[in-house]
């Protein structure tokens, strides 16, 4: 018994065949994957209005020159005057300016544990004020934040 030469031309022919669609099931699923993937949507709090007006030269470059002291765009700074949250933009400047005081006094602690300094007579008097002052900082920027943070998971959950 001979085996039929035409037999083994089908074979191989379907085995090219199935070994195609699974490459072309392979990209296909890849590139649902690829449709799925990547940055997830904002959901909340999308900018979906615009207002337009219009403005005289001097009020523009006001709110340009006001913009730019606040290191924002001139649309986020108008939406916060608008919003009336304006004040939330000085508090963060007060906050950074308290977190740049307390890593000063970090600094100034390790310098006092230093071995010329520690033989001073009142060394550790000053560590431990100065570890209660950046305590004090450290915490009312952490209660500050988790207010802000409750704040905000309340806005949103009323808005829902």
């Amino acid at each position: 018994m001979e085996k039929d030469p035409w037999e083994d031309f089908i074979r191989e022919i379907t085995k090219q065949e199935e070994q195609k669609s699974a490459l072309e099931k392979r990209k296909k699923y890849f590139q649902t994957i690829g449709r799925k993937g990547g940055l997830k949507k904002k959901t909340a709090n999308q900018l979906t209005r615009t207002i337009s007006t219009r403005l005289t030269e001097k009020e523009f470059l006001e709110i340009e020159k006001k913009a730019t002291l606040y290191n924002l765009r001139i649309s986020k700074y108008v939406r916060l005057i608008l919003t009336e949250t304006e004040l939330k933009i000085k508090e963060f400047a007060t906050d950074k300016l308290l977190l740049e005081y307390g890593n000063n006094f970090i600094r100034i602690k390790n310098l006092l544990r230093h071995r010329e300094f520690s033989k001073l007579d009142h060394t550790k008097v000053v560590l431990r004020k100065i570890e209660e002052v950046t305590d004090l900082i450290y915490r009312y920027l952490y209660e500050k934040m988790n207010r802000q943070n409750s704040e905000e998971t309340e806005n949103q959950s009323s808005n829902e």
